[in-house]
């Protein structure tokens, strides 16, 4: 059984993006090795994201894989507009936790990326294993939100933490 592990960098308050969905805030800095992320991206066989996160990847990167660590990882795309499968991409319309359900019983980890509104419900149904969070050395002060609102507390147990150029890398794994 594959395990569902949220993996990407946030600002020193929580954000994703600006408010108008920019990252450069995080993509302009320097010093993150070139390698950054290879040994936790190169495990993923799923991934998972809203259709603003895939725009934007594949807008910033026309024509690559979504994941170059695992060029053969296939993405579902949760979107209320249509889109064309592709051999390595779903466009889907249903929920995301019925979707993660169905991945978790294959091998192969699901990768989380993007934001609360894929994060959160598959927090609450406590369906994320590890969290790999990258902590950028910026304050934004408002824009798109890593967390949303949750009705209970969800633990984590602290496994590593270390550098990777300017970010902080933390991991965390689920308590069961």
């Amino acid at each position: 059984m594959g395990k569902v592990i949220f993996y990407g960098a946030t600002s020193l308050d929580g954000y994703l993006a600006t408010p108008d969905d920019n990252i450069d805030w995080l993509t302009q800095l320097s010093g993150i090795p070139a390698d950054a992320g290879t040994a936790v991206l190169s495990r993923m066989t799923s991934a998972i994201m809203g259709r603003t996160t895939y725009d934007y990847v594949t807008q910033m990167a026309p024509g690559a894989p979504f994941n170059p660590a695992n060029p053969q990882m296939h993405s579902y795309i949760f979107t209320h507009q249509q889109g064309e499968n592709l051999p390595l991409t779903t466009f889907t319309q249903d929920d995301p936790l019925t979707v993660v359900k169905q991945l978790r019983q294959q091998s192969g980890n699901v990768w989380i990326v993007g934001g609360q509104q894929i994060l959160t419900p598959l927090l609450a149904a406590d369906c994320v294993d590890e969290l790999y969070l990258q902590l950028a050395p910026t304050i934004l002060g408002n824009g798109k939100r890593l967390f949303g609102e949750l009705t209970a507390p969800h633990q984590f147990t602290l496994v590593d933490g270390h550098t990777l150029g300017p970010l902080a890398e933390l991991v965390y794994r689920r308590r069961n």
